[in-house]
C-alpha cells in the first residue's frame, strides 16, 4: 500500500540563494550538498531528508515521491500502472542517494511522481548500542521556525474527475473533502493515504502545475512566527498571503515564496479521520465564501500563480 508523501524536489536557479532561505532563515537541517543538490529534513523526521533542491537553468517541481510499504508494492504498482495504460519505470537505483527501488511514473496530467520503500533512516543510536536521542531533541542547534515534517503538496490540474481516476482509481488514495464545480465537475478534491486532511490536494486549472509544498510547524505560533522571521531577516516581500484559517482542512496557514517563486505553505492543525469515512462535500460558492478562506486576509492575484512541473520527465521515460 501507499503510506504517505515521502519527498519533494525543486528545480532552483541559484542553490545559495535557495540555502541561505531554507536553512538560514527558516531552519530545514542540511543534510548534504553535492555540485547541483541540496538535501534537506525538517526537525522532526527520521527520514534522511525530504526535500531536495536542484540547480537548473530554469525553476520547476522536479518530482515527489510516494513512499510505499515494501519493495514488493513497487511490483504491484508497475501492475496496476500497465493495466491502466500508464508508462511506469522501475529502476533499482534512485538518482539520489538513500533511496533504494524507484519506480518512475508520468501519472496521466503528467505530474512527475516516483514510488519508493526504503529510505535511508536518521541514525539515533549510541556506542553502546542504546539510544542516543530521536531526531527533535536537538533544539539548542535549531534556528528559524523550525519546520517539524513535510505534509502536503497542491496540484494543478486540467480536470480534477479524469484525475481522481488515477489518485482514487489506481492508487486507492482516499477523499477527504470536495468542491462540487459550477459546470457539475469537481473543482478540486483532497486526497490522502495517510489519516490527516491530505496528501495530494488536486485543483481545476487550466493546465498541469505544481500550487504549493506544505511543511508543519509547533501550532498556531509556529505560523505566526514564520511572518515575523521572514520580516525581520528582510524577507517580508516572500510573504504570499495569510496568515489565516482554512475552512476546508480547518488548517492555520501562511504562504511563502522561495527566492525562484515556489509556494511553500506553513501550515498547522488540520484534523485526522479515518481514509473510509465519506469525504466531505463542499459547493464551489461555498467553497469560494468559506472553504479556502474561514477567516483573514482577502485572497491575492498572486496566489494563483503556479510553478510548472520538470518539463524532461514524460520525455525520459517515453524514451526507455
Amino acid at each position: 500500500m501507499i503510506l504517505r508523501l515521502g519527498q519533494i524536489e525543486l528545480f532552483v536557479t541559484d542553490l545559495n540563494a535557495s540555502k541561505e532561505f531554507y536553512v538560514d532563515v527558516l531552519g530545514f537541517i542540511e543534510v548534504e550538498r553535492t555540485e547541483t543538490s541540496l538535501y534537506l529534513r525538517a526537525t522532526d523526521e527520521f527520514d534522511r531528508y525530504t526535500l531536495i533542491l536542484t540547480q537548473k537553468p530554469v525553476s520547476a517541481l522536479g518530482s515527489f515521491g510516494l513512499r510505499v510499504s515494501s519493495p514488493e508494492y513497487l511490483e504491484v504498482l508497475k501492475r496496476k500502472h500497465e493495466e491502466a495504460g500508464i508508462r511506469a519505470e522501475y529502476s533499482e537505483n534512485s538518482e539520489h542517494p538513500g533511496i533504494g527501488p524507484t519506480l518512475k511514473v508520468a501519472e496521466p496530467n503528467g505530474h512527475p511522481v516516483e514510488f519508493y520503500h526504503s529510505m535511508e533512516q536518521i541514525d539515533v543510536s549510541n556506542s553502546k548500542g542504546g539510544v542516543k536521542a530521536l531526531p527533535m531533541r536537538y533544539t539548542h542547534l535549531q534556528k528559524g521556525i523550525p519546520p517539524i515534517r513535510i505534509d502536503h503538496m497542491n496540484l494543478r490540474v486540467p480536470n480534477v474527475d479524469k484525475a481522481l481516476e488515477y489518485w482514487n482509481g489506481v492508487l486507492g488514495f482516499s477523499i477527504s473533502e470536495y468542491v462540487e464545480g459550477k459546470d457539475g465537475g469537481k473543482f478540486a478534491a483532497w486526497t490522502r493515504a495517510k489519516t490527516s486532511t491530505h496528501d495530494v490536494a488536486l485543483v481545476k486549472h487550466k493546465e498541469t502545475a505544481l500550487h504549493h509544498i506544505a511543511y508543519t510547524v509547533d501550532g498556531i505560533a509556529g505560523v505566526v512566527r514564520t511572518a515575523d522571521l521572514l520580516a525581520d531577516a528582510g524577507y517580508r516581500n516572500s510573504i504570499d498571503y495569510g496568515p489565516g484559517r482554512h475552512g476546508v482542512s480547518n488548517a492555520f496557514f501562511l504562504y511563502i515564496k522561495d527566492p525562484d517563486g515556489h509556494r511553500i505553505e506553513i501550515y498547522s492543525g488540520d484534523y485526522n479521520r479515518d481514509t473510509d469515512l465519506d469525504p466531505i462535500g463542499w459547493t464551489q460558492e461555498d467553497y469560494e465564501r468559506n472553504g479556502r478562506l474561514w477567516w483573514g486576509p482577502s485572497v491575492p492575484d498572486s496566489f494563483f500563480e503556479t510553478t510548472p512541473v520538470n518539463p524532461d520527465w514524460m520525455r525520459e521515460l517515453v524514451k526507455k
